[in-house]
């Protein structure tokens, strides 16, 4: 489509569509935290140890990194929102389905159904905010959908917790999709389509899915490596603080309640952090952000009691404020394959970090869970030399 013939962005239609996407993020992302919060009950009930409790991450990790390239690829050749739609119910009712599983294999079935609607979502979540704000605004925008996301991810373990207290273990599919449904519905019925026309993301970088994705990849994978050793870190943290402070004899409301302060700092941390970016640069924000991150989780190992969840509420935030900044960056260098590029860094990054889960896991089953904590406050060091890198360049407006 012509540059002339293209319709001038409507501030009212830009900001409903990124308000509706934002909502979907954060109903989406709602059910983040049931495996963290859920899991020590999981490993006492199901006698399971800890590399298995953290293969069901790496399981997560697999169905993302095969799914979320391709629901990239569908979502660049068509405007139609059934993947944010269908994403969030399925992600809803994998995620609810986890506390009751009778056996290890059931939880890694739920685990799936969790993991293939969160895949849904995320590529066609990201790459449509590109496609619905005007270009200057799209870091910040990014940032807002990013923070939705990270808010239902800060209120997921209160929000598995109350379900748990309200309506039981049994009942919460059913309670908890109500509202996932009802926004469905709200989008089929307001949203027929994200672009402007309906065909703004069509055959990009042509072929098929795989030669697509080759083309992307020849341009972002610093911002893939970088973005997985940024989920490594936070997931890491979300997997194994838990289990720490479990043994240490900690109940299910004081974890739900530590996981909701290590996240709360990530949603006030990726605005600033996005503002700063703009102001001064994306790659000394990131730089500064990430070593700052491993200062903060290597004191948080070191520390213990309320310090040590101060600390890793710290270098949570400081990791997970990065994703608004890579994902932009990817999307600039792309314009024209923003669900593949969102897919990369924000699905396939995020399923390699997932894989980590499992040999983390035997890390922790040898030498102790302090051992497995010490290998993710390291992991943001191992991502500053990437910044030298092209995508990472100051450019000149």
């Amino acid at each position: 489509m012509s540059t002339n013939s293209a319709r001038p962005f409507s501030i009212r239609s830009s900001g409903f569509k990124l308000s509706i996407l934002s909502a979907g993020h954060f109903f989406n992302d709602l059910y983040a935290a049931f495996l963290p919060t859920f899991i020590p009950g999981l490993v006492s009930r199901l006698g399971i140890t800890m590399a298995q409790a953290g293969f069901f991450s790496t399981f997560l990790g697999m169905i993302h990194i095969v799914v979320q390239p391709l629901i990239g690829y569908l979502s660049d050749r068509s405007g139609n929102p059934w993947l944010i739609i269908w994403g969030p119910i399925l992600t809803c009712i994998g995620a609810t389905l986890i506390p009751q599983s009778p056996s290890y294999g059931m939880a890694l079935l739920f685990v799936g159904i969790w993991a293939v609607g969160s895949a849904m979502f995320h590529p066609q979540g990201h790459g449509g905010v590109g496609h619905v704000v005007p270009g200057e605004k799209l870091t910040i925008s990014l940032a807002f959908f990013s923070i939705a996301g990270t808010l239902g991810t800060t209120a997921s373990p209160l929000f598995a917790v109350a379900l748990v207290n309200t309506v039981g273990v049994k009942m919460m599919p059913v309670a908890a999709l109500i509202p996932v449904a009802a926004l469905g519905f709200f989008i089929w019925k307001t949203i027929p389509t994200l672009s402007q026309s309906g065909k703004e993301a069509a055959v990009p970088v042509g072929g098929g899915v795989i030669s697509s994705l080759k083309s992307v990849l020849a341009v972002i994978y610093p911002l893939l490596l970088m973005s997985a050793i940024r989920d490594m870190a936070s997931q890491g943290v979300r997997m194994f603080f838990p289990l720490k402070i479990a043994q240490g004899g900690a109940g299910l409301s004081f974890i739900g309640t530590v996981l909701f302060l290590i996240m709360v700092g990530s949603s006030v941390a990726m605005l600033l952090i996005s503002r700063v970016a703009d102001r001064h640069g994306k790659k000394k924000t990131l730089t500064f952000t990430m070593a700052a991150a491993s200062v903060f989780l290597f004191a948080g190992r070191a520390a213990s009691g309320w310090s040590a969840i101060l600390f890793f509420a710290l270098g949570t935030a400081a990791v997970n404020a990065t994703m608004p900044i890579t994902a932009a960056i990817a999307q600039e260098l792309t314009p024209n394959a923003r669900g593949i590029a969102s897919s990369i860094v924000m699905g396939l990054s995020w399923g390699l970090g997932n894989m980590m889960m499992a040999p983390f896991g035997k890390v922790g089953d040898l030498y102790g869970v302090d051992a497995t904590l010490l290998i993710i406050a390291v992991l943001p060091l191992l991502s500053l030399p990437l910044v030298l890198t092209r995508p990472f360049r100051e450019r000149e407006e």
